[in-house]
């Protein structure tokens, strides 16, 4: 039977896309276009931060009616959704209908570990050789159907578990049995897929329960929902035109619900959201802009957040920071410190933490670069940064480095797992690329540089010289100037992110061969034409600020984890408006909540 679930995903997919789906327009509604009736911005609550480091910033979020878009999102293939948000919507889905804490709280562990369902693969559309988004993976195999079958039919059984459960999931339902079965295909289906049912769609889940409200009945209901197409797919189809010759259409109310939990939190509509949509108020631009500041405000979007900066910080390409704890030569380079098999886990959530933290308080984009708290809660990475273990609750410690300048040195993004030497063309590729975008080369694939002298005690960067920037080799052109001198300015720090001033080359047992000075200086350059030269982090730091690339890579990166696509050419006004909105300070939620208030996140092409 599972054999044949895919084939069945794919079949109601394509009546979905053919205008099979049951997706009914509310009553005409205004879209949200103009300024949001009251022209207010986007304000959430933040405490005060207490270095008086974090200027809460407050600008106007961009609405549709201030700034000309080019029109709409084209209507791909439906998005399926992520494991997360597979996750998030069962979470919440289980609390709205059973209240019990415990019984959601067991869905990650169910979905992630009992029925193995596969991650997503983190797509970067610029390169296959990073990772990105996991919203960009589009692909749909057999082992996340059948996960998500194993799921469905372990969740819907844990929820019908005894007779305290059942009548939960039926209420305080009195009257025959078909009535409260009924009454509960119409609240799960809701909440499952995103929208009011049809009277024939109850008609087919009252007959697959036989009309019957009982434990296996009720469980057979609530599998077949949580594995149906209509869950695990969105459908975004539209408004009816009432233009002929209309290019674009706005989202339907229902449409538009599941495109803010979706991109806010990660997860299914709320009871608010599902509310707005059913009546159809959501579509009055005031009701819309306040759920946009209630969505935010809400720690669900906190989601969100982390899930975007951890992809475009590429933070999941780090690896194990324990991997050859017991091999000499790694163990004499680490000394004292001994790496654990979570330490890696701990360095990555350090940077999103911090991420977190900034957020809450209004902090600006240029701030994720540049703050200098450590926010390590594990003794392993606080010792990395010579700092007390931070609580999560108080004000955390700032780095005693001066060296130690902001994210470019945070463990979690400059450390490179269970090596004994740092790789500097690995850290001028994640901020060469990663943070300003430049294009990046593919590598010739030859042995011209297979005689390079390596010979004698060589620093780390005397051996990535001699190695990349033999002359006439076909490696030359790109690591010399391009790629190279962005990873060497971050020589004086190792390769678990410990500051330093000499190297130790050592031999493969572990013994000292040699102690040479470090060479962090050199001549940076972006593809604008400009250049500098630095000789620390600090200095290309500040290189990348006076730029102002990092913001337009912001833009770009934060179009397509809105959309779950490559930007294109007719994403121009939307990514420079997201950019400008950035160089002036905005603060971040202000920044992530403005691209919902825009046209082209309202609007979808015509279908044809």
């Amino acid at each position: 039977m599972r054999s044949h679930l895919l084939a069945l995903c794919v079949a109601a997919l394509a009546a979905a896309c053919n205008g099979d789906s049951s997706e009914s327009t509310p009553a005409a509604a205004a879209p949200p276009t103009g300024n949001g009736g009251n022209g207010n911005a986007v304000v959430v609550p933040a405490d005060t931060d207490p270095h008086a480091q974090i200027a809460a910033v407050t600008i106007k979020a961009v609405t549709p009616g201030d700034v000309a878009g080019p029109g709409c999102s084209a209507a791909s293939k439906p998005r399926r959704l992520t494991r997360d948000q597979v996750v998030n919507a069962l979470t919440d889905v289980t609390t709205a209908l059973t209240g019990d804490a415990t019984l959601a709280a067991s869905v990650g562990p169910l979905v992630r570990d009992t029925t193995q369902f596969p991650p997503d693969v983190l797509v970067d559309p610029s390169t296959s050789r990073h990772k990105g988004y996991e919203r960009l993976d589009t692909g749909v195999n057999l082992r996340q159907v059948t996960a998500l079958h194993d799921t469905a039919e372990t969740l819907a059984k844990s929820m019908t578990a005894d007779a305290n459960r059942l009548n939960t999931l039926l209420g305080s339902c009195t009257g025959t049995a078909d009535a409260c079965i009924t009454g509960f295909i119409r609240k799960a289906g809701r909440l499952l897929f995103r929208q009011p049912l049809t009277d024939a769609e109850v008609n087919v889940y009252r007959t697959a329960a036989g009309n019957a409200a009982t434990q296996a009945s009720v469980a057979k209901v609530l599998g077949t929902m949580i594995a149906s197409p209509k869950f695990y797919f969105v459908v975004e189809k539209g408004q009816a035109a009432t233009d002929a010759n209309a290019t674009c259409v706005s989202l339907t109310a229902h449409e538009q619900a599941t495109r803010l939990a979706l991109h806010f939190w990660n997860s299914v509509p709320d009871a608010t959201l599902n509310t707005l949509a059913d009546d159809g108020s959501l579509l009055k631009p005031a009701v819309y802009t306040a759920q946009i500041q209630r969505l935010m405000a809400d720690s669900r979007s906190d989601r969100a957040m982390r899930d975007f900066f951890g992809g475009w910080f590429r933070l999941q390409e780090l690896v194990a920071l324990d991997g050859k704890v017991g091999d000499p030569k790694f163990d004499a380079f680490a000394g004292s410190f001994k790496p654990l098999p979570t330490s890696r886990d701990a360095a990555v959530n350090e940077v999103l933490d911090m991420v977190s933290y900034l957020a809450a308080r209004n902090a600006s984009l240029q701030q994720v670069l540049t703050d200098r708290h450590s926010y390590a809660k594990t003794a392993d990475i606080a010792s990395l940064y010579k700092t007390a273990v931070w609580d999560g609750k108080s004000a955390p410690p700032l780095f005693t480095e001066a060296s130690r300048v902001g994210l470019l040195t945070r463990i979690g993004y400059i450390a490179q797992g269970s090596t004994d030497t740092t790789l500097p063309i690995s850290r001028g590729s994640r901020v060469l690329f990663g943070l300003t975008c430049e294009a990046m080369p593919t590598p010739a694939m030859d042995q011209s540089n297979s005689k390079a002298d390596l010979t004698g005690v060589l620093t780390t960067r005397q051996r990535v010289e001699r190695v990349t920037e033999m002359e006439g080799t076909s490696c030359i052109g790109c690591h010399k100037t391009q790629m190279n001198p962005w990873g060497f300015a971050f020589e004086g720090f190792d390769s678990l992110g410990r500051a330093r001033s000499t190297e130790r080359v050592l031999d493969d047992k572990g013994g000292l061969l040699g102690e040479k000075p470090i060479d962090t200086a050199a001549l940076v350059r972006l593809a604008d034409g400009s250049s500098r030269a630095v000789a620390s982090p600090a200095a290309t730091q500040q290189y990348i600020l006076d730029s102002g690339q990092f913001e337009r890579c912001f833009a770009r990166n934060y179009v397509r984890y809105s959309f779950g696509r490559p930007e294109t050419a007719a994403d121009g006004a939307l990514i420079e408006a997201l950019r400008v909105q950035a160089a002036n300070g905005a603060n971040l939620r202000s920044l992530f909540a403005s691209v919902a208030l825009r046209t082209e996140f309202t609007t979808i092409q015509r279908a044809q």
